[in-house]
């Protein structure tokens, strides 16, 4: 199994922390990537460039991440996510649990847009807008979200689901102030990401992941 992507947390980290969760050997592998401004995507990932040129990643509509399982490439990171939790036995006990997992990975995809809304904001009015973000916006979805997860640490049944997994990145991954994150998080999510946060697998792909900017 082979996951590319560039060198960076971004679309892919979910995936990895579902791989390192359940202690799956994969080929890491990343593009490299120079970010020299965001705001107009001006990058230099020659490597990437140079594969997309040469017809290497057709299969993955010329995009990352994607994974290669049995010389098939599954692209789109949402399919990749759900894949690997089908995979992996992290979909609940029942269709009725999967749904539930699946709902709640489509509120946080929901919460993931909005925020990236406030991202592109102009400089004049970023500080503002996150200030917003992270002091109201946040912390009201956060609440409406926490209405629908289950309780002693698991948003549905009673181990741990891709949902699990991807609450968890949302709070600790996505979101640039994760310490103001964290402390929006109402009871239920908060003892989610604790008890992901403090699963030894988890804590060592944290501790030895390579380090990147984004």
């Amino acid at each position: 199994m082979k996951l590319s992507y560039f060198n960076g947390r971004g679309l892919a980290e979910t995936s990895r922390l579902i791989l390192a969760y359940n202690q799956v050997d994969y080929t890491d592998f990343r593009f490299p990537l120079v970010v020299h401004d965001w705001k107009t995507y001006d990058m230099t990932r020659t490597e990437f460039d140079t594969a997309k040129s040469n017809g290497e990643l057709k299969s993955s509509l010329n995009k990352v991440p994607f994974l290669e399982v049995d010389d098939r490439v599954i692209c789109q990171s949402k399919s990749i996510e759900r894949y690997l939790g089908r995979r992996y036995n992290m979909f609940g006990d029942s269709e009725l649990d999967g749904a539930l997992i699946d709902s709640i990975c489509e509120v946080v995809r929901d919460i993931k847009d909005m925020y990236q809304t406030v991202r592109k904001l102009s400089e004049e009015e970023k500080v503002e807008g996150m200030t917003k973000w992270f002091q109201e916006t946040l912390p009201n979805k956060l609440v409406d979200l926490d209405y629908i997860l289950g309780s002693d640490g698991y948003s549905v049944g009673s181990r741990t689901s891709l949902s699990d997994i991807v609450l968890f990145s949302l709070i600790t991954q996505f979101l640039d102030d994760s310490d103001s994150s964290l402390k929006a998080c109402p009871p239920k999510l908060k003892n989610i990401v604790n008890r992901i946060h403090n699963d030894e697998n988890i804590l060592n792909w944290l501790n030895t992941r390579p380090v990147t900017s984004f």
